[in-house]
């Protein structure tokens, strides 16, 4: 499905799944703009796929500020005109800690960019959506956002995502704007990579503890994204879809206190 000239935002869009989303996007033919905080990888990204022969702009965003999403926002629409999708893929991640030993600095700081972020980001483009009346949004929640996690901040601000997508969703429906979330497990993006080589994350736990005994890979959470935003998903609105390789219904399955010989 080629849907060149179409124009999608993508925050977060510097590495990792956003990384790997724009290049999904870029390969239909769509034209990219990213924001992110990272200047310099951003900027090699961009300039990657530009090779490649599609458009791709990027924007240093800071998502936690008002006056830098609006002024993002005013940009990519004077520069490109109607945005068909937006992917808020930008974020931040936590180590494990107990609640109370977390700093309270650093759960303001990851709600700021995660949730306030999203927010921020999502309602700058909505309302620019809803005057051309049509738009798809796709936010990034998580597996904490389902079960209790041993990341107090993280895991409150991805269900807070969760939240916000389904009040945007039931919003915007009927102005003609889908809003959708993806729940990646633990995927080996480059962050998680440098927090295993760290011993912060024990990839054999994860391994077990996933039906597919596998790690999610960056693009097979691209491919999700690019289905949610495309026309293939169009009565789908107010979802959130795990990508987990079966992390979540292992996990439950494998504590019932039976099992099957």
């Amino acid at each position: 499905m080629n849907s060149s000239g179409n124009v999608v935002v993508i925050t977060g869009g510097a590495s990792g799944i956003g990384e790997a989303t724009a290049k999904r996007f870029a390969a239909a033919g769509w034209t990219v703009v990213i924001g992110d905080i990272d200047e310099t990888r951003g900027r090699a990204v961009a300039a990657e796929i530009a090779a490649g022969g599609t458009r791709c702009d990027f924007h240093r965003l800071d998502v936690s500020s008002e006056e830098e999403v609006e002024r993002f926002a005013t940009t990519v629409s004077t520069d490109h005109g109607p945005v068909a999708a937006l992917v808020n893929s930008g974020g931040v991640l936590q180590n494990a800690v107990r609640v109370t030993k977390m700093p309270i600095e650093e759960f303001d700081r990851i709600l700021d960019i995660n949730v306030r972020g999203t927010l921020l980001v999502g309602r700058a483009f909505a309302t620019r959506m809803v005057e051309a009346g049509r738009g798809s949004i796709v936010n990034l929640c998580s597996l904490t956002t389902f079960h209790p996690w041993p990341q107090p901040a993280y895991g409150v601000s991805k269900a807070g995502v969760k939240m916000l997508t389904e009040i945007m969703a039931a919003e915007l429906g009927p102005q003609g704007v889908r809003v959708n979330a993806v729940a990646p497990g633990y995927t080996l993006t480059p962050a998680m990579k440098a927090r295993i080589d760290r011993g912060e994350r024990d990839p054999s736990t994860v391994i077990a503890r996933s039906a597919l005994r596998r790690f999610v890979e960056p693009h097979e959470v691209a491919e999700a994204i690019y289905f949610l935003s495309s026309p293939l998903a169009g009565a789908i609105t107010g979802a959130t879809l795990p990508i987990d390789c079966g992390w979540l219904v292992y996990t439950s399955y494998s504590a019932a206190a039976a099992q099957p010989a």
